[in-house]
């Protein structure tokens, strides 16, 4: 490809396997590594990523997720800012540079894609996240069925790699009136039980946001107030938590369950606390070694595939996950993954699947080829790189 590229590296997924696609696909590149201390505001990070960008004769600059300060420096110099969001929501405060005429902006999520191009966003477009094997020394020719079988032995039933999500609602909650507090509830109660949607931001009306302020500020003399986004994601944050809490709760006494994360939690006490996964290193050995590998989403991932669905598929790994319309779209379940409805149906297909083990290596099988086939990093970095 007859372009020249810098692509800014930070600590984030697929940046490996987006390089090794820039290498097959002969794309001029340089790297570039750094962290800001804020994505929004941070000036030192500011000159030295203007001074490496007019230093040589770039084309665009590419990142995984949207970075804000790029962003204005792109748009300064009249270069094209091409990202891959992987995280939903995004994490910034100035969601206005998103608007910026460089940006071409690459959501995983169809719905979220959407919502920003009718909030005047025109460089959001959608693209689906990609896996590699090799990335996690699997090789693709490899027959995974065959050899999880060959593997020292499986270390669990079922895990589940990630966040518990403790959210700050308890905390919130307690500078509440009843009402309010109520109304809370009944919104979560009505997230958790849908499924491909998000109805947090419907119910968050100015009204309902007014009045939860008002009893916080009486609460906090007049010192504490939430925004409707800080809202929105403690909401969805405790939905989330809670989900993964009720299922984890449900399989510690039928099942060897393991948790890989951080965090813990002293009301699942049956479950085993692993600890942090190195995404690299060690995360591919846990989704081949566990019969089962859990997938609940953070509820604001309205339509998309997340990340780890395809991680874990790539690494040879069996998925049971819950439903997401884009997920239904590009699998089939029972076939490639399973998906399960509702924490009855999860515990019910966790046993059957537990008891029937070709049929779940032959599942993890055909998601691995899948996932080889159709979810490539080369094809989708072609696709982003289209617009130079």
């Amino acid at each position: 490809m007859g372009i020249r590229l810098l692509f800014y590296q930070w600590n984030a997924f697929m940046q490996r396997g987006m390089e090794n696609a820039l290498k097959r696909l002969k794309v001029d590149y340089d790297v570039y590594y750094d962290i800001a201390s804020d994505w929004d505001s941070d000036v030192n990070f500011c000159d030295k990523f203007e001074d490496k960008l007019i230093g040589d004769d770039y084309q665009a600059v590419l990142s995984v997720n949207f970075m804000p300060l790029i962003s204005d420096i792109c748009q300064k110099h009249g270069i094209r800012y091409i990202s891959w969001v992987y995280d939903s929501p995004l994490h910034i405060r100035r969601l206005d540079t998103m608007k910026n005429s460089c940006n071409i902006i690459y959501f995983f999520d169809h719905a979220q894609a959407e919502y920003y191009r009718n909030n005047g966003v025109a460089g959001a477009e959608y693209l689906p996240l990609a896996a590699d094997p090799e990335v996690f020394n699997i090789d693709k020719k490899c027959n995974v069925a065959a050899d999880n079988k060959i593997d020292a032995g499986y270390c669990c039933d079922v895990s589940l790699l990630g966040q518990l999500y403790k959210s700050e609602y308890k905390e919130l909650c307690k500078g509440l009136g009843q009402y309010n507090r109520g109304y809370l509830e009944g919104i979560i109660g009505a997230q958790s039980h849908l499924t491909g949607g998000y109805i947090v931001d419907e119910m968050l009306s100015d009204d309902v946001l007014c009045s939860v302020n008002k009893d916080l500020i009486k609460a906090s003399g007049n010192s504490f107030q939430v925004t409707k986004r800080e809202l929105s994601y403690t909401i969805a944050k405790e939905v989330t938590g809670r989900q993964r809490f009720t299922a984890l709760a449900l399989l510690q006494d039928r099942c060897d369950v393991n948790i890989y994360s951080t965090d813990v939690d002293n009301r699942l006490p049956n479950v085993k606390y692993c600890g942090y996964a190195d995404y690299y290193t060690q995360m591919p050995d846990v989704f081949r070694k566990s019969r089962i590998n859990l997938n609940i989403s953070l509820c604001t991932i309205q339509t998309g595939i997340p990340l780890r669905v395809l991680d874990i598929m790539a690494c040879g790994g069996f998925v049971l996950t819950n439903a997401q319309p884009e997920i239904m779209e590009y699998f089939t379940p029972g076939e490639e993954l399973e998906v399960y409805e509702d924490m009855k149906d999860l515990v019910i297909k966790v046993k059957y699947y537990l008891e029937h083990d070709k049929l779940r290596e032959d599942i993890a099988a055909k998601g691995y080829r899948k996932v080889c086939e159709m979810f490539t990093f080369d094809d989708k970095i072609k696709y982003m790189l289209r617009v130079l």
